[in-house]
């Protein structure tokens, strides 16, 4: 079941927006303060990644949905035109990062790079 789903403007202002979002989604859910601060911490590596691609983004999507095996968080980066960025984020290091954060993370991508991080939390008690 789709509980949220958000589109701001992408640029990097506007991620406190996805973060906030996604707490309060998180408060709904009882998740513990400590796995809350993880999941800003995520959010905030998730938006940093899709950022610093090798593509113009035009928007960042947030959507959160209610699944058996949990709660799962996408961001997604909608593509503009290609360009070359100065210092692409490393995919497979932020893959790491957010891997400590919460229970699965996948990555979408292409030849230009990541555009969507797929996110679970462990089901609600």
């Amino acid at each position: 079941m789709k509980i949220l789903d958000m589109k701001v403007p992408a640029r990097e202002e506007y991620t406190l927006l996805l973060r906030m979002a996604m707490a309060g989604v998180a408060a709904l859910y009882d998740v513990p303060v400590d796995v809350m601060e993880d999941l800003r911490s995520a959010v905030d590596e998730s938006c940093d990644l899709l950022l610093n691609q090798d593509f113009e983004v035009k928007c960042l999507t947030l959507l959160c949905e209610d699944k058996k095996d949990g709660l799962h968080l996408s961001i997604t980066a909608e593509k503009g035109c290609c360009q070359q960025a100065d210092c692409p984020a490393d995919a497979d290091m932020a893959k790491l990062i957010i891997g400590t954060l919460v229970r699965r993370v996948d990555l979408e991508q292409d030849e230009n790079g990541v555009h969507t991080v797929k996110m679970i939390l462990p089901a609600k008690a």
